[in-house]
């Protein structure tokens, strides 16, 4: 009994000499009386806080001080929030308080201000946490914050889910007095998810606690989560009161069990000490954060000890007394007011009282408590908890600046963002179902055209029998080998769409799909609605006609084996070969050379031709006759060689020109072209003037040679690879002309706008590229990577893109004409 009665005394007595100097003044200095004012809601349980926390700041400091004293006036609102800012102004008006400590939201304390009597009352905010105010609306220097910046608990929350790579959440929240600020919560979660390429797709508010009056209603917009959303919830606003019964419910309703993830803001964690077990047992699964304060030092103990004696005393029916940050806060904004009402000497004035709040400096029991701008200067840190049952787990702690953290000194040192250890735990959290794996990732969907022109790229099949539908070609398996070499799993669905191609693009940029895999083709215009991976083929727009054979080159084919320089050259080389060895003969008295000057010219003139083939009836006697002879037979030897294979290549390849070879012959006699009508390439021909109506829209490659045999066109336009693929499986019948305009930036796949994946997908297209594991791809499926007869048409394909060519601009593209 001794201790019971003794121990506390000792604790304020240390409590009074640890505040002796900052609180004491002059003995012969008059007392003066302050009035502060209060007002809270103590019909729930932060109000219930915040008196006893508010009541003992006064009393601590009425014990301390000799030269000032605090009066304090609280006003209850009784559930009716909606009267706090009426409240605080009756209380500057009738009770003459100089400064107040009140549950308001900013846009409720600026309102107040407004009156001329309150204009210069000091008023500290000790509600939930605090959202930016408008723009438009100016922060007065009465007012100070005591509460959280909401935006810091929006980039802890934001920091959680990128961290989860969480696509989609949907933000719950409840409605409060201000408009304005409920309207800015979606959006400044947004903003804070946009770094992680995460989006808010449902915010969904509910009436406030006071003023349902349905609940019916309740449960009509919770049956929304299940049906409508990614199953990922972010609780950004809410009441104790609000949260026991929205948890309670979501677990009747069963979107508390495996596959949801609940994320839950420090209004309500903070709360969670003073809950009764089975709150605690229906929020199980939730993941959330809580301001950190220091709990050992032995202020925060001595607090402890008194608050939870007298909270007992005064709230009985409370079976937790412990306290929490709504307590110490309102303890230090009290404290607050009352240290700059007692350094005002002399007359105050609310001036004076303002500018020494602003320059309060000092240790509370919440933090350090210093202002800038009328808003607290220290950053809070949080705890981040995860409820297992009646219990809770403190994880790790969290602050927007150093992400995740062991302890505090990890916190404090320079250069570390997050802890590799701590980010283990976090994937280990108790998640809803009493899981510790991780929630899978909502699937991504993945548009696939079923109206591909070209089946050997995109092929989409659905099996009758199995009810299956299923992917395939080309640019589906460039896909699915890039996304194997990810460094994370990439849970996805591909998903047929009927559609155009710039119907599918515009489906992704409206975010009915998240990407997009076909032989789409970069474009400019297409960027303004989305994004595109590194090519993983690149192509132009490529004219292809019928093939005719050469008859000129069938008939001079064995003079045109080489070209006609070296034709000449070669009888040069005869010629003077034949003549050196002549001469050097008849000078050295040769019998066989030595006739008369006139034959000598036809002798050397026939020993050159002769000399072509060793037929020649002289003899050679000089060594440096022989050694000119036998250069010149290795010479021979050589050309002969060369003209054997280049004459076989000749006759054993079929030689194909194309039949028509200018665009302008195809306009001057009104042509009709083909081409995909589902493409882009429809737009390019009416750029090149080509009229609407000789402009023949395709839908298959395969419909081509259909119609180049029936005469319905004379030429047709594709992008490279498909005018590759349709002459390699119409071999001898088709050409690639040399006309092509270089267009868009290659094949690519299809992201939204802002999508991390985009980087990742282009890294592992390149890492392919390097690799050749697309060229692979290229020989097992796209037929003209194997066929036989498609060497010469790819030979011929580089060697018009290769060669050089001059420019022909029309109409703001620019289309190089062979």
């Amino acid at each position: 009994m001794f201790i019971v009665f003794i121990f506390p005394a000792v604790l304020m007595q240390t409590k009074a000499q640890e505040k002796k100097k900052r609180s004491n003044c002059p003995v012969d200095h008059p007392c003066t009386i302050h009035r502060i004012g209060s007002v809270i809601d103590q019909s729930s349980r932060v109000g219930k806080e915040q008196k006893i926390s508010i009541q003992m700041a006064v009393n601590d400091f009425n014990q301390l001080s000799t030269c000032s004293k605090l009066a304090l006036h609280i006003k209850d609102l009784h559930g009716k929030s909606t009267r706090a800012a009426s409240t605080a102004i009756e209380l500057v008006k009738h009770q003459k308080v100089q400064g107040i400590v009140a549950a308001l939201t900013l846009e409720e304390a600026t309102i107040v201000t407004e009156f001329e009597e309150v204009a210069n009352t000091p008023i500290i905010t000790i509600g939930s946490a605090a959202i930016a105010p408008s723009p438009l609306l100016l922060q007065p220097p009465s007012i100070f914050q005591l509460n959280t910046d909401i935006g810091l608990q929006m980039q802890c929350a934001a920091a959680i889910i990128g961290h989860f790579r969480w696509q989609k959440v949907t933000v719950i929240y409840e409605q409060s007095n201000s408009f304005y600020a409920d309207s800015r919560l979606a959006k400044q979660l947004s903003k804070s998810l946009k770094p992680f390429n995460s989006v808010v797709e449902l915010d969904l508010a509910f009436p406030s606690i006071s003023s349902l009056q349905e609940p019916e209603a309740f449960e009509e917009k919770l049956n929304k989560l299940g049906s409508k959303s990614s199953g990922i919830f972010v609780l950004v606003q809410s009441s104790l009161e609000f949260a026991t019964i929205l948890f309670e419910k979501a677990r009747k309703m069963g979107i508390m069990e495996k596959g949801y993830v609940w994320i839950v803001y420090d209004d309500i964690v903070s709360l969670i000490d003073s809950v009764e077990p089975s709150v605690i047992q229906n929020m199980k699964g939730i993941i959330g954060f809580k301001a950190n304060y220091e709990e050992k030092n032995q202020s925060f103990r001595d607090f402890s000890f008194s608050f939870r004696r007298k909270f007992r005393s005064a709230y009985p029916e409370e079976e937790h007394p412990c306290p929490s940050m709504y307590a110490l806060r309102a303890y230090d904004a009290t404290w607050a007011i009352a240290e700059a009402m007692q350094n005002s000497k002399g007359k105050m004035n609310s001036s004076e009282l303002i500018n020494h709040i602003s320059s309060s400096d000092f240790e509370g029991l919440s933090g350090k408590i210093s202002f800038k701008n009328g808003k607290l200067l220290r950053k809070t840190t949080f705890h981040i908890i995860s409820v297992t049952g009646k219990i809770y787990t403190e994880i790790a702690l969290l602050s927007p600046e150093l992400s995740f953290s062991m302890d505090l000194r990890d916190q404090e040192r320079n250069g570390i963002r997050i802890n590799t250890n701590m980010s283990k735990k976090l994937d280990s959290v108790h998640w809803p179902g009493g899981v510790q794996t991780v929630p899978k990732k909502r699937k991504l969907k993945i548009g696939v055209p079923v109206l591909a022109a070209v089946h050997e790229f995109v092929r989409v099949r659905y099996d009758e029998e199995e009810k299956t539908t299923s992917f395939d070609g080309f640019s589906v398996e460039v896909f699915k080998a890039a996304v194997k070499l990810l460094p994370y799993h990439f849970p996805y669905d591909f998903v047929p769409f009927n559609g155009t191609y710039d119907e599918m693009l515009v489906a992704v940029y409206n975010k009915r799909l998240d990407a997009a895999v076909a032989d789409m083709t970069i474009l400019d215009d297409r960027y303004d609605y989305a994004d595109f991976s590194q090519p993983y083929m690149d192509c132009q727009i490529v004219m292809v006609v019928t093939a005719k054979e050469d008859s000129k080159k069938q008939r001079f084919i064995v003079v045109m084996a080489f070209e006609w320089k070296l034709w000449v050259v070669m009888a040069a080389l005869s010629l003077s070969t034949g003549a050196i060895i002549y001469l050097n003969e008849h000078v050295n008295d040769n019998p066989e050379f030595g006739v008369s000057f006139p034959q000598i010219i036809g002798s050397m003139l026939w020993f050159s031709v002769t000399l072509l083939s060793f037929a020649q009836r002289e003899s050679i006697k000089n060594n440096l006759s022989r050694l000119v002879l036998a250069i010149w037979l290795f010479v021979t030897m050589v050309v002969a060689a060369s003209y054997t294979a280049v004459l076989s290549s000749m006759l054993t390849v079929p030689r194909l020109q194309p039949s028509i070879v200018q665009v302008d012959y195809l306009q001057k006699i009104n042509a009709i072209v083909g081409c995909n009508g589902e493409g882009f390439i429809p737009r390019y021909l009416r750029h090149m003037k080509f009229k609407e109506e000789n402009i023949k829209k395709i839908d298959s490659i395969s419909d081509y040679s259909v119609a180049f045999e029936e005469g319905q066109i004379e030429a047709a336009f594709f992008i490279s690879p498909h005018a590759k693929l349709f002459v390699a499986n119409n071999s001898k019948r088709y050409v690639i002309d040399k006309l092509r305009f270089q267009v868009g930036g290659g094949l690519a796949f299809v992201f939204q706008k802002g999508s991390r994946f985009t980087a990742d997908i282009s890294k592992a297209v390149l890492i392919m590229k390097q690799n050749g594991e697309i060229n692979h791809l290229e020989e097992r499926i796209l037929s003209f990577s194997s066929s036989s007869s498609s060497d010469q048409q790819n030979a011929l394909f580089r060697l018009y893109t290769m060669g050089a060519s001059p420019n022909l601009k029309v109409t703001g593209y620019e289309m190089p004409m062979g």
